[in-house]
């Protein structure tokens, strides 16, 4: 990047590169010669009163002075050199000053205020470590990459925020406007704002709806209202207050009720959410959808097959606390080029694969296991035979396919067998009437202490080409 004036409009106009970067660069330089020259200095000092101390033995002939004011040991004992390192001290200066200017350029830039408190806590993190020098090169390179990816953090803030604040947005279709939110603990016993973690949440959402709105940075508004609510009273009582953004409603056992107030915004963040999350897996379903659309008994394939191989951290996942024993028998009912399939024939498991791709049933076969057996052929049309120790599965997304993989593939199942699929969060978190009668029959099947649903970490398909939000359900056949 050349270091000169400029401007780099991004998220709604938002952000821009500091224009005086050359001016940055330039004062950080002669800062630090400056400190070399003093270092310098305070070193040729120091001798002058190493020499000062070796001629006045010739004075006091090595008798002690039989003063004992400790304030002025202390004050004579800065005349020499123990302790100072000039190295050591130039660096550590050296550290501090870039991290200063690298916090200068975040909150100039305005990168600080479109990210969230994981974004900024990770930024912080990293500045008191190993801080990179601030050189032109150095600023230019990262300015440009921080720029660039500007609206990935952006999204990826938004996505953090809104998913702590209610699981509903983990599938950017599955929030409805107008929606209550159920906050827990916002209240101490005393009456007071709770500042624990939803501090941070409602701040990054206050933050992100500023930024949407083309608005001043309004984090803390509901905050300050509530305590402007509040304040001369002590002990549980109810409150209502309404800000910018929000309407909440406090009550005496220490939780409240949000509303978010402006619709327009809330779209917005949809919007944004499907663009993080991506298209190309939306689990979008209008609110009409029915239960019966998505049978079991349905046999049509996803679009495009809709094939995302699972990656090797989501497949570890998948296996975290799985026991197989020695010849177990597994169904991989949609194995693609086998990721999940190696996983279980190297823990000893004998495995059957489905997979309707031709390239990727070759694919199977090529693995060229002796416990690994391949079919070719559409799942959705095979009869079930339940025979099987587990299911491990990562089933097509797309248009509710899961709900009639999962089904179907339980069925195959042995009495006391265990099922774990992949899915979309949107299976936990949508409100259809189809999702809300697939985790019906869900729940009668619920493993017990783990429970059904385990979140995947955060962007676990990003390496495959989508960034959604995506979940473990496990579910187990009861015994015979």
């Amino acid at each position: 990047m050349t270091m000169h004036d400029r401007t780099t409009p991004t998220v709604g106009g938002a952000l821009t590169a500091p224009a005086n970067l050359r001016a940055i660069c330039a004062a950080r330089d002669a800062a630090l010669e400056q400190m070399e020259r003093a270092a310098a200095a305070l070193c040729a000092a120091y001798d002058l009163t190493t020499d000062a101390a070796n001629t006045a033995k010739a004075a006091h002939g090595g008798w002690h002075s039989p003063r004992t004011d400790r304030r002025e040991e202390a004050t004579r004992a800065r005349l020499w050199r123990d302790g100072f390192d000039p190295a050591e001290s130039i660096e550590a200066f050296r550290r501090d000053l870039d991290a200063a200017i690298w916090t200068r350029l975040l909150e100039e830039s305005g990168l600080r205020r479109i990210m969230d408190a994981q974004e900024r806590d990770t930024m912080d993190r990293a500045l008191q470590q190993d801080v990179p020098p601030a050189t032109a090169e150095n600023i230019g390179a990262t300015v440009d990459r921080l720029l660039g990816d500007s609206e990935l953090i952006f999204r990826r803030g938004i996505a953090r925020a809104f998913a702590a604040l209610d699981r509903r947005f983990k599938s950017h279709d599955g929030f409805k406007v107008g929606s209550r939110i159920i906050l827990t603990h916002v209240f101490s016993d005393y009456g007071g704002f709770s500042y624990g973690r939803i501090r941070d949440t409602l701040y990054d959402i206050e933050r992100a709806f500023a930024v949407l709105d083309h608005a001043p940075d309004r984090a803390g508004e509901l905050e300050r209202a509530l305590i402007r609510d509040r304040s001369g009273s002590w002990g549980p009582r109810q409150s209502e207050v309404e800000t910018s953004y929000f309407k909440a409603r406090g009550f005496k056992n220490g939780n409240a009720h949000l509303w978010l107030t402006r619709d327009d915004l809330v779209e917005k963040v949809n919007r944004e959410l499907a663009e993080y999350y991506g298209a190309a897996l939306a689990d979008a379903a209008p609110d009409t959808a029915r239960p019966e659309d998505y049978k079991p008994t349905g046999t049509a394939v996803a679009r495009d097959l809709a094939f995302y191989p699972t990656p090797a951290a989501a497949v570890d996942e998948l296996m975290d606390g799985l026991y197989l024993t020695p010849g177990a028998r597994v169904l991989e009912p949609s194995a693609g080029i086998g990721n999940i399939v190696r996983a279980a024939l190297t823990r000893g498991a004998q495995v059957d694969a489905v997979e309707i791709h031709p390239g990727r049933a070759d694919a199977l076969l090529g693995i060229g296991h002796a416990d690994l057996h391949v079919a070719c052929t559409n799942f959705l049309t095979m009869r079930p035979e339940p025979v099987y120790d587990h299911v491990l599965m990562n089933p097509p997304f797309a248009g509710k396919h899961f709900m009639a993989h999962v089904r179907l593939a339980f069925d195959f199942l042995k009495p006391g067998g265990e099922l774990r699929a992949i899915l979309p969060a949107s299976a936990e978190v949508n409100e259809t009437p189809a999702h809300t009668k697939f985790r019906a029959w869900a729940e009668r099947y619920s493993p017990g202490w783990r429970g059904l649903w385990r979140d995947l970490p955060p962007e676990s398909f990003a390496e495959v080409g989508t960034r959604i939000a995506t979940v473990i359900l496990t579910l187990r056949k009861p015994p015979a």
